[in-house]
């Protein structure tokens, strides 16, 4: 759980803090874009956001040459061997805590489109032959000895309390970055 030091009460910052929280909390709403400039505190709020609901956070940040298996897997170096492990964005659909999406705009339009997959359809088909899907999609194996992630097959069911939220800046100068709204 982020602990934004110092964070200021901002009577917009709060507002807003407050909105994005009776969405999560009243109409059951799991991803949001939070758009702006730079420096303008969307960091600060979802942090503050975190801390307020004691919600764990994971965190990726996109940039101009993030791959498509980046946000999904993440290499790491053990006993002198490449290991590929779930990324925050696969940890936090599992556990139910929030992922930060930073930087959204900077990356390339086919890696936000597998993004998009995820967000907006609640499937999101992993490089290594895996599957997140929601609690809504029909499961393939309805054996109960699985554990409580994965339904048998390799489908792995997203956490009803996993949130996104991401963060872009606004396109044009000087971000130059994606537009998502064209």
């Amino acid at each position: 759980v982020p602990n934004p030091h110092p964070f200021y009460d901002i009577p917009i910052h709060v507002n807003m803090i407050q909105t994005l929280l009776c969405e999560w909390e009243q109409s059951g709403e799991r991803s949001f874009l939070l758009l702006g400039n730079q420096g303008v505190g969307k960091n600060k709020i979802v942090d503050r956001i975190c801390q307020l609901a004691n919600f764990e956070r994971e965190y990726i940040q996109l940039h101009r040459d993030s791959s498509i298996s980046s946000p999904t897997v993440c290499p790491t170096l053990e006993n002198g061997k490449i290991v590929w492990n779930d990324s925050p964005l696969v940890r936090a659909a599992t556990r139910g805590c929030v992922l930060v999406i930073d930087e959204a705009d900077k990356a390339p339009t086919h890696i936000l489109t597998v993004l998009k997959s995820l967000v907006a359809d609640g499937q999101l088909l992993l490089s290594d032959g895996r599957r997140l899907t929601s609690s809504r999609f029909p499961t393939t194996n309805a054996d109960s000895s699985v554990d409580s992630t994965s339904n048998g097959s390799n489908d792995i069911v997203i956490h009803p309390d996993s949130t996104v939220f991401v963060l872009a800046n606004r396109a044009g100068f000087p971000f130059h970055g994606n537009d998502f709204f064209p």
